[in-house]
């Protein structure tokens, strides 16, 4: 089973790109299966995804960088067992540090992982808006990024696109960085033709 961690701040757009990328790699042949965490007790992207026939299961209550931990060994666990995914997708809260997440399943026995690829999500409207806010959780989850997506490229002019890509090369990303709208799919098959 190879992982797919997606993280990115609330509203980045995280469902929707979990829905498209989910939709070309079943498309390919792929088994996938989707860990959701949320902190509250209402998971509503859950829902949504299960509408869109993916295996979705969501771990309510905490953070499974850190209190939940053992929760989403035992799911990847269930999940191997009882589905076989090619890919379970991951999508920790939006302020968590996928730094957690690639140290929780690092040597775990009895789970069999191949690859793991990480994707950011960056919201192109307020992620310099945001910055200084929220400058330690972007630089922890832009510093383990395969892939750095911006999002609702098309809210923004060409020269905040420029400025945006160069605020996520400050923080440390010499990765690839793709401009996508997850609402329509633009990129998303190029974003998906990049996982391991």
């Amino acid at each position: 089973m190879r992982l797919l961690i997606v993280s990115g701040m609330l509203g980045s757009g995280k469902t929707s790109l979990i829905l498209r990328i989910a939709d070309t790699l079943m498309d390919r042949g792929l088994r996938v299966a989707v860990i959701e965490n949320e902190i509250g007790s209402v998971g509503i992207d859950g829902e949504i995804l299960e509408r869109s026939g993916l295996k979705v299961k969501e771990l309510k209550g905490g953070c499974i960088c850190c209190t939940m931990k053992t929760g989403m060994i035992d799911t990847l666990r269930t999940l191997e067992a009882l589905m076989g995914p090619d890919i379970a997708i991951i999508e920790p809260t939006g302020i968590a540090d996928p730094r957690q997440v690639l140290t929780a399943v690092d040597g775990v026995t009895g789970l069999t992982i191949g690859s793991i690829f990480t994707i950011i999500m960056v919201d192109a409207e307020r992620i310099l808006k945001v910055k200084k806010m929220f400058e330690r959780p972007l630089r922890n989850q832009i510093s383990v990024a395969d892939l750095v997506l911006i999002n609702k490229i098309d809210t923004v002019p060409q020269t905040e696109a420029d400025e945006i890509e160069a605020f996520i090369r400050s923080l440390g990303h010499d990765g690839q960085i793709m401009r996508v709208r997850a609402d329509t799919g633009m990129n998303i098959d190029k974003a998906a033709d990049l996982i391991p």
